[in-house]
C-alpha cells in the first residue's frame, strides 16, 4: 500500500460564482502557503450488482490524475471517531478495473464482514468529472490543505452539478479545520454538505434520497469519563442531525423531518444530562441555536402528522368526507410551504455556523480545560446522578398529575423527555438492571402526555388554517370542527388512562440504584 491513513476532511458546497469569490479573496491569500494549483480529475466508482460494499460502509474508486490512475479504499467513520473523520487507503493502480488482492485492504474489508475473494465482480456504477483547485493553508498550529471542485456527478444515466469546498487536515489538529470552515464562511455564500460524492451518486443513481437516519443508541464503557461519553454522544447525534438534513433536502419523507427534530432534542438533551462537564456560556449558546433550527422545522413536523396520520384516521371514522378534504387540502399546502422553509434554512449560512460551532466545539479541546474535574469524572458516577436529579425534577413536576391542566401536563412532559434521553444515553452503563423495562414504562408515560400536547398542538394549527382564504369557507368549518371534536374524545381518553400508567411508571425501581 502506498498510504494507509485516516482522512479528515471536512466539505460545503457552493455555487461557482461564489467559489471564484472565495478563490480571490484576499482573507483566504492571507492564509495560504503556496499558489493555487487547478487539475483535471476523474474518479470512477466501483462495486458488485448488490451493492456490498456500499451496506458495509465503504467506497472504491479509481481516479485518473494526469497520467497516474490512484486507487483508493474508503470506509465510513468507526464508531467513537470523529464525523469527519473516514479511513482511507491509496495506491497507484492501473486503468480498468480496481483490483482487491489481500494486504491490508482485504483487511479492512474483513473487518467490515466482506472477505475480497467471496465479492461478486466488480463493475462501474458511477463516474465523477470535475475540475480542482487546491491551495496549502496554515491555520492555528495546523497546515491544511483547500479543494474548490466544480463538475458533475453522472449516474444511472442522470447527472448532477457539484460545486464543493473541502477542507482536508494534512498535519496538526482537528479544530483547525473547522476554524478555517468558520473564518471562509463570510467570504461567500456557503451551505453544509452533508452528503460524500459518492453517497450523492448512489442517490442519483437510485434516483431516490438516502433515507432518513433514525437515532443510533451511544454505547459506552463503563470505565469511561463522564467527558469522553459526552463527546460520544455528541458525535452520534451529530451524524444523525446531518443524515436527516440531507434527506429532508432531497426528498420528501416526513420520518426525515421527524429525525432531524429528535437529533436536536437528543443534542440538547445531552448538553443538560452533563451540565457539570460543560462549560454554562457554550451550554446556553448551542441550546439556543439548535432552538432556533428547531423552531423552523416545528411547522412542517405538526403538519406531517395532521396530514399524514390523524387525517386518514378521521377519514376512515367520519362521514363528511368533503369536509375533511377540504381541511386536507390546506394544511397540505400549508405542509409544502413549511417543508420549504425547512430546505431554505439548510442552505442558509446560519445553519451551517451554528452545527460547525457545535462540532469545533466538539472536537477541541478547549471545552475540555473549561470543564476541569469534571470532564475527567467517572462516566458512571455522573450518570447516577444525572438520573437522580431528572427523576428527582420530574416527580416534582408531576405531583398528583390527575388534577394538573394542559400547561403543568406540557411542563410534565419536557421533564419526561429529558429523563428518557438521558437514560437511553446512559442505559449501558448499568447492564442487567431492568433499564429496558423502565424505560418503556417511561415510554407509555411520555406516548400519553405526548397525545395530550398533540390535542392542543391541532387546536393552534387548525386556528392558523382558518385564517388563510379557503373557497368554501363553511366545508372547512364542518371539517375543523369534526377534527376538534374528535380531538376532544381522545384528549377525554388519554386523561383518564393516565393516572394508572404514571402509577406504574412511579412504582418501579429507578435502574441506576
Amino acid at each position: 500500500m502506498e498510504n494507509g491513513s485516516k482522512e479528515i476532511e471536512l466539505a460545503l458546497r457552493t455555487t461557482p460564482e461564489d467559489a471564484a469569490r472565495l478563490l480571490a479573496a484576499p482573507e483566504l491569500a492571507a492564509l495560504a502557503t503556496g499558489p493555487v494549483r487547478r487539475q483535471r480529475l476523474r474518479a470512477r466508482y466501483f462495486d458488485t450488482a448488490a451493492l456490498d460494499l456500499q451496506r458495509a460502509g465503504a467506497v472504491l474508486r479509481l481516479r485518473q490524475e494526469g497520467r497516474r490512475t490512484i486507487q483508493t479504499l474508503k470506509t465510513a467513520p468507526a464508531p467513537g471517531d470523529p464525523p469527519i473523520m473516514r479511513g482511507e487507503w491509496s495506491r497507484p493502480a492501473k486503468a480498468g478495473v480496481p483490483v482487491l488482492d489481500g494486504g491490508e485492504e482485504a483487511a479492512v474489508l474483513a473487518s467490515r464482514g466482506l472477505a475480497p475473494e467471496g465479492l461478486g465482480e466488480l463493475a462501474e456504477l458511477f463516474a465523477v468529472d470535475f475540475e480542482r483547485a487546491t491551495m496549502a493553508l496554515a491555520v492555528g498550529g495546523s497546515v491544511l490543505e483547500l479543494a474548490v471542485d466544480r463538475g458533475e456527478i453522472r449516474a444511472g444515466g442522470r447527472t448532477e452539478p457539484l460545486c464543493d469546498v473541502e477542507i482536508e487536515l494534512v498535519a496538526g489538529e482537528i479544530a483547525d479545520v473547522y476554524a478555517a470552515a468558520l473564518a471562509l464562511l463570510p467570504l461567500a455564500q456557503f451551505a453544509l454538505q452533508p452528503l460524500a460524492k459518492s453517497a450523492r451518486a448512489h442517490a442519483l443513481r437510485a434516483g431516490a434520497p438516502p433515507p432518513p437516519l433514525r437515532a443510533e443508541r451511544p454505547r459506552r464503557e463503563r470505565r469511561a469519563s463522564g467527558g469522553a461519553a459526552l463527546r460520544r454522544i455528541l458525535r452520534v447525534c451529530r451524524v444523525q442531525l446531518r443524515a436527516n438534513a440531507a434527506a429532508i433536502e432531497r426528498g420528501d419523507d416526513p420520518l426525515a423531518v421527524h429525525q432531524f427534530r429528535v437529533a436536536q432534542r437528543r443534542l440538547r438533551s445531552a448538553f443538560a444530562a452533563f451540565a457539570a462537564a460543560m462549560p454554562s456560556a457554550e451550554r446556553r449558546r448551542f441550546a439556543a441555536g439548535l432552538r432556533r433550527i428547531a423552531r423552523c422545522s416545528d411547522a412542517a413536523r405538526e403538519l406531517d402528522v395532521f396530514v399524514g396520520e390523524l387525517l386518514p384516521e378521521l377519514r376512515a371514522r367520519m362521514d363528511d368526507a368533503a369536509a375533511l378534504a377540504v381541511v386536507e387540502a390546506m394544511a397540505g399546502q400549508a405542509r409544502d410551504a413549511a417543508r420549504q422553509r425547512v430546505r431554505a434554512m439548510l442552505g442558509e449560512r446560519a445553519f451551517a455556523e451554528t452545527v460547525l460551532r457545535l462540532e469545533a466545539w466538539m472536537e477541541g479541546d478547549g471545552w475540555r480545560r473549561a470543564a476541569g474535574e469534571a470532564h475527567d469524572r467517572p462516566a458512571r458516577g455522573h450518570a447516577r446522578d444525572t438520573l437522580k436529579r431528572l427523576h428527582r425534577k420530574l416527580l416534582r413536576e408531576a405531583g398528583r398529575i390527575e388534577a394538573l391542566d394542559p400547561p403543568a401536563l406540557h411542563r410534565v412532559r419536557l421533564r419526561a423527555k429529558k429523563l428518557r434521553y438521558a437514560a437511553e444515553f446512559f442505559r449501558d452503563l448499568f447492564p442487567g438492571s431492568g433499564a429496558r423495562r423502565w424505560l418503556a414504562a417511561l415510554a407509555q408515560v411520555q406516548d400519553q402526555l405526548g397525545a395530550l400536547n398533540d390535542s392542543v398542538t391541532l387546536r393552534a394549527l387548525l386556528a392558523r388554517l382558518g385564517r388563510r382564504r379557503v373557497a368554501d369557507r363553511a366545508a372547512f368549518e364542518r371539517g375543523a370542527a369534526l377534527v376538534l371534536g374528535w380531538c376532544a374524545a381522545r384528549e377525554a381518553a388519554e386523561l383518564r388512562h393516565l393516572p394508572a400508567t404514571w402509577r406504574d411508571f412511579q412504582d418501579r425501581r429507578s435502574f441506576w440504584t
